[in-house]
């Protein structure tokens, strides 16, 4: 009986002794394995991998210390590294995620009909708050500009955007609203090679040939035909002073919309019907963005896809807006701008 428990003890022992040799061959080898990746692609950890790290680490520090700890140095010293690899890997990951704002970004924003350099303050601010540059221009005969009538055109329009690029060193994102995405579109075409992005918000999106004139007869969900005064001259249009917030900023708050109706003034007609010629080897070359105002009663959700959808337009992204969500929605319009400069 005495030899019969004593073979059986040492079975018992022999298996013991097995599978602690197998899990350590099985534990030397997931810390290879896991190593290895750690130290060649952990700066594209997810953050569930950051949290799997965490966990392997602390389970190889507790091999480590407790269950290796009778063995030779080379398993517990293995089993140490691989731990501090993993949280060095998530620190290294994190750092990593709270440097992720990308590179600043210099946005030039060009405004729209009936608007002026005001409408971008507040996203203005936003993007500067991130560390980016931004320049607000303003096109002739808005604002206070007080170019004539009868001398405006789309170049012109164009030729002032230029002229506020060929000041920054570098690429810019280019960002254009409603009337501003014919002018940013002429100026993709003249020069593609300094536009990083061309971003269009509830923009016109002409294809070669049109005028603005010529893509809002196809938009009969357009509410703003309607209230359009022509001048006697036929050099600017007003819209009917009690339909002006509702078209432009029906979601606003009451001191945006106020603000809207103190800044108002007439549009210069002319460059209305102005057509703008593009070509594949300039304006195609430039990367676009389309920035969708699903509310919008101006330049309708509708018209808005079909020009999305004959720009070749891949990237999109949607605000639940009016036509001026820069008003309306200015951290939206902010969030947006700032995460496609991210990508650059």
């Amino acid at each position: 009986m005495k030899n019969l428990a004593k073979e059986h003890k040492t079975a018992h022992i022999d298996s013991k002794k097995g599978f602690k040799t197998h899990l350590l061959v099985f534990v030397l080898t997931v810390q290879v394995l896991w190593l290895t990746w750690l130290l060649t692609d952990q700066t594209v950890l997810w953050p569930l991998w950051q949290n799997a790290a965490w966990a392997v680490g602390v389970l190889f520090h507790y091999l480590g210390v407790y269950v290796f700890k009778n063995k030779t140095a080379i398993p517990r010293l293995l089993a140490s590294v691989f731990a501090f690899t993993s949280f060095s890997a998530v620190a290294s990951c994190n750092s990593n995620n709270d440097d992720n704002s990308g590179k600043p970004q210099t946005y030039v924003l060009v405004h729209g009909a009936w608007q002026a350099p005001y409408v971008w303050d507040e996203v203005k601010a936003n993007l500067m708050k991130n560390g980016n540059s931004v320049i607000v221009v303003e096109l002739p005969g808005h604002g206070k500009d007080n170019t004539p009538n009868q001398n405006l055109s789309l170049n012109l329009y164009r030729d002032k955007v230029i002229e506020a690029l060929s000041k920054v060193n570098g690429k810019v994102v280019l960002v254009g609203h409603s009337m501003g995405g014919m002018v940013v579109t002429a100026v993709a075409e003249s020069i593609p090679t300094k536009i990083s992005r061309l971003v269009y918000i509830g923009a016109f999106l002409p294809t070669s040939g049109q005028a603005i004139a010529d893509i809002a007869k196809t938009d009969p969900d357009s509410q703003l035909g309607p209230t359009l005064i022509e001048a006697a001259d036929h050099l600017t249009l007003d819209v009917k002073s009690d339909e002006l917030t509702r078209l432009f900023i029906n979601d606003g708050t009451a001191a945006a919309k106020q603000k809207v109706i103190d800044n108002y003034r007439a549009e210069p007609a002319i460059p209305f019907s102005n057509a703008v010629t593009l070509t594949s080897q300039n304006f195609g070359s430039v990367e676009k963005v389309y920035i969708k105002t699903l509310q919008d009663i101006v330049i309708s959700p509708r018209l808005q896809d079909q020009m999305i959808s004959k720009a070749g337009i891949k990237t999109i992204y949607e605000i639940n807006s009016s036509h001026s969500p820069f008003l309306s929605q200015p951290k939206a319009v902010s969030d947006v701008l700032i995460q496609i400069g991210k990508q650059l």
